[in-house]
């Protein structure tokens, strides 16, 4: 499959998407819907324009947190760090794919999670 879908294993808790265009020609849409299960699809149908949305899927009957940031705002960020911190262990990941090279501006928001986060 895709490169992405490679990099994801029963030890991630997340991913972190930090989007350019979240329409379904991105790189990246087909594989992370199929992750959820043609939940992101569902969603976006739904829910259009957001800033950011919070999709929960399954990854090896452990949740999966997909967090897609269109638009950074620090109280969407704060939300997910503190819903995804309860679900990881020592050994769990987070990927983290940045299509707008914005990861570095998140360091404070991501602080309590930086030790999970894995750039793909």
């Amino acid at each position: 499959m895709s490169e992405l879908i490679n990099h994801i294993t029963p030890l991630t808790r997340g991913i972190i998407w930090l989007v350019a265009e979240e329409s379904p020609s991105n790189q990246h849409y087909a594989h992370i819907d199929y992750l959820l299960d043609g939940l992101l699809t569902s969603n976006l149908v739904t829910a259009k324009n957001l800033s950011s949305r919070l999709v929960i899927g399954e990854n090896f009957n452990k949740p999966l947190y997909v967090m897609i940031i269109r638009e950074i705002k620090r109280q969407e960020i704060d939300s997910f760090v503190s819903l995804i911190k309860k679900d990881l262990g020592p050994e769990n990941d987070i990927a983290v794919i940045d299509e707008t090279n914005t990861l570095e501006k998140l360091k404070n928001e991501l602080k309590d999670i930086h030790t999970h986060l894995r750039s793909i």
